[in-house]
């Protein structure tokens, strides 16, 4: 089975992308391959996509973010083959796909639902717009919750959350603090999102998101691509550098304890 759902709107200049791995679209490394894949066809030269919704299969939840299960090593009874160097792989990948959404020459827009902590809150904060209704199914979480599990945020991550959040201040305390919004009107007070809609409807939402990409392509392409990656080229940057610092970092004590605890208890769950 696929780890996304793709469909063409508005006769094939729109491409919708839905995050579909069950149960709640953990960064796998399929989805995540698949989810670059998408993006690099989409900005291909003679694509004919001229936007990118990313939106879920599942509607009480986006992306439970990282796959831990990647990222535990295999110690003592632990049953996984993990390795440093396939912790270094998997975060590669990510990498590769969050520069992949950055970097989109194609106007984007994520409709967030449900939980969206930590990965998934990055996936959307690399798109140009992010939208949510207030009227959620289910348990709604959006943040960059990583120092909560024990992992030190890349240097780009504080970049992207400079970009988005409403200050640095604001982006340097909810980093420290691993801080989760638990409503949309909190997410969009701080900047995770940019629009919330009172009681609105999944098709409602996802006409706004689309109404939001069709602004940005009433603008002359090559100066409108010009100021996006303007404005995200330290992002950029950073996201070319090494994964070794993070790698350490996922592979040392701490992480590992604090993760592989995680993981337990949600097994006995």
């Amino acid at each position: 089975m696929s780890p996304i759902a793709t469909s063409a709107l508005q006769g094939g200049r729109i491409l919708r992308i839905a995050l579909a791995t069950a149960p709640v679209n953990a960064l796998t490394r399929p989805l995540v391959a698949a989810l670059t894949a998408e993006f690099a066809a989409a900005n291909s030269p003679g694509s004919g996509v001229r936007g990118i919704l990313l939106a879920s299969s599942f509607p009480k939840v986006f992306s439970a973010g990282l796959d831990l299960s990647e990222l535990v090593l295999s110690r003592g009874n632990t049953q996984n083959n993990n390795t440093r160097e396939s912790v270094r792989t998997y975060m590669t990948g990510f990498q590769e796909l969050v520069a992949a959404v950055a970097g989109s020459k194609v106007p984007t827009a994520t409709v967030v639902q449900g939980a969206c902590p930590a990965g998934g809150t990055v996936l959307a904060m690399c798109t140009d717009y992010k939208v949510a209704s207030s009227l959620q199914p289910g348990k709604f979480s959006m943040g960059l919750n990583e120092t909560r599990v024990g992992l030190s945020p890349p240097l780009w991550l504080h970049t992207l959350a400079r970009l988005n959040l409403k200050s640095s201040r604001t982006a340097d305390t909810m980093i420290q603090l691993g801080y989760l919004c638990s409503t949309p009107e909190e997410a969009l007070s701080h900047g995770f999102l940019d629009t919330v809609l009172p009681d609105g409807s999944p098709d409602q939402v996802e006409a706004d998101a689309i109404h939001r990409i069709e602004l940005l392509n009433q603008i002359p392409w090559e100066a409108r691509v010009a100021a996006k990656l303007g404005a995200r080229v330290k992002l950029l940057h950073r996201l070319q550098a090494s994964t070794d610092d993070i790698v350490d970092c996922i592979v040392g004590e701490e992480f590992q304890t604090v993760t592989g605890n995680l993981l337990a208890s949600m097994k006995k769950k």
